[in-house]
């Protein structure tokens, strides 16, 4: 293996490490913004529930169904 080879092995696997590196931490923060958002639809799909809930109620009552 000559001197060049060698150079461009090491070169390429200082690249490829970097590039590693970044695709880790972007697999990391993705995984934390999946989570958060999880937990937002969580509460968003409570808040519909409740506010369907409500509305019901009140056209229940504007059309006389229970007195």
């Amino acid at each position: 293996m000559t001197e060049y080879e060698k150079m461009l092995i090491t070169k390429y696997d200082l690249l490829f490490e970097s590039r590693l590196t970044r695709v880790e931490a972007t697999m990391d923060n993705l995984d934390q913004h999946i989570k958060e958002i999880k937990s937002d639809l969580r509460w968003m799909f409570g808040i519909m529930l409740g506010f369907s809930g409500i509305m019901m109620g009140l056209m229940a009552k504007g059309f006389h169904w229970f007195n």
